[in-house]
């Protein structure tokens, strides 16, 4: 059974500041990185488990693309696959993620 992937709107306002940090870069950055995000959560279609439940809330699954860490939650009842947010690695990410937890 396949899943449907959704972004949440705190996803693609994350996904709106990666791109503008990595376009400060060299050109191919900014496609490089979204290649691979992009190969990565289409994965989660198919095997919406692949990645490890994160500690602090098992709510959360979470997937590691190059310096940033993916958030996701599975919602088997309507074959949902959603992305909540993507932090760069070095950010304090269990003081961003639980309040957001809690306003769902």
């Amino acid at each position: 059974m396949s899943f449907r992937i959704i972004f949440l709107e705190n996803a693609e306002a994350d996904m709106d500041a990666i791109e503008e940090y990595l376009s400060q870069f060299y050109a191919d950055t900014v496609q490089n990185f979204f290649s691979k995000l992009k190969e990565r959560v289409f994965m989660l279609e198919d095997m919406p488990y692949m990645c490890q439940a994160y500690e602090e809330d098992p709510f959360f699954r979470r997937m590691v693309v190059g310096d940033y860490v993916l958030f996701y939650s599975i919602d088997e009842t309507r074959n949902l696959v959603i992305i909540h947010r993507i932090f760069h690695h070095s950010r304090n990410i269990t003081r961003q993620m639980l309040p957001h937890r809690l306003l769902e």
